[in-house]
């Protein structure tokens, strides 16, 4: 019998205790420090697991099932994961964006969470439907969801996509979410930020502690909905150059064509992660920039 490799997906892992905004880490993808210790007792008793360089040498035809931990955003709490990682003689692989590190600022999507963590979902619509005449057009425009079995509300899927995606004349969605979360959560950015993220001092200690650095773009946003592509990534690229010899990547939700992964060889990606939920049983049909990974918290037994 063949072998495998399976890579899981991990972000935020904090307790309730911790947070001044316990609604926000009651989303599905995130866990307790607890859950998340449960998990990698799992993975490490079904797998063996190995570092994210170690795919580009292993042989599956041995008939030993392996695993990759990858933690994506770059955020503070992952500092305690790699020494938690480091005791157990694990290895695991940290992508990262540069700006929330670099300049303390807030991945977008990070903003969209804190803010529906700290107002009603519903009042929080009726804020963003009132800046708008054609409310019912917006409303089904942007409440639908193409996900099968979504968990979430009318109301979580409405706020998500338009301040993802509506833009017009009238309504940038980064400027209005800029103001909803000066309005709702803090008009102190720079310092939520540096509460929230790594610092650059954190990483070398965890590259010192035999972690994966990789990158997770500039901005953390999906690269599908960038104007300049070659930009975020090179900067994303000469970042990570200072951790690692190696230029590993995770594609900020998701997002990737055939133009993007030629910019990812035009600066010399090795490897890039996807969310692409598959387990890997063979090497030969493998795209090393199109690495299938599974969301650890949503398909992982929790003991």
């Amino acid at each position: 019998m063949g072998g495998t490799i399976t890579v899981f997906m991990f972000h935020d892992v904090r307790d309730l205790s911790e947070t001044d905004y316990p609604e926000r880490y009651k989303l599905k993808s995130f866990l307790t420090k607890k859950q998340f210790e449960s998990q990698i007792d799992y993975i490490d008793l079904h797998y063996t697991i190995i570092r994210s360089y170690d795919v580009f040498d292993i042989d599956i035809n041995d008939g030993k099932h392996y695993a990759i931990l990858t933690f994506d955003d770059g955020l503070l709490d992952h500092y305690y994961v790699a020494k938690y990682l480091f005791d157990k003689g694990i290895s695991g692989t940290f992508l990262v964006p540069t700006r929330p590190i670099l300049e303390h600022r807030l991945v977008h999507t990070h903003k969209l969470q804190f803010i529906q963590a700290s107002i009603d979902d519903v009042v929080l619509v009726e804020d963003i439907l009132s800046n708008f005449n054609d409310k019912g057009v917006i409303w089904d425009t942007y409440s639908a969801t193409k996900w099968h079995n979504n968990w979430w509300s009318k109301e979580m899927i409405f706020i998500t996509n338009i301040l993802r995606k509506h833009q017009d004349k009238t309504f940038n969605n980064y400027e209005f979410t800029n103001h909803l979360f000066k309005k709702y959560v803090t008009e102190d950015e720079e310092k939520f930020a540096k509460d929230l993220y790594l610092n650059e001092g954190q990483l070398t200690v965890m590259a010192d502690m035999g972690m994966v650095i990789g990158g997770h773009g500039d901005t953390s946003e999906n690269l599908l909905l960038l104007d300049d592509v070659d930009a975020d990534i090179k900067v994303s690229s000469e970042f990570i150059r200072d951790y690692s010899d190696i230029f590993m990547f995770s594609y900020p939700n998701g997002g990737f064509n055939d133009e993007i992964k030629e910019v990812m060889t035009k600066y010399c990606c090795e490897l890039a992660f996807t969310v692409n939920p598959m387990t890997i049983t063979n090497l030969d049909s493998v795209d090393y920039l199109e690495y299938p990974r599974y969301d650890a918290p949503q398909k992982v037994e929790l003991k």
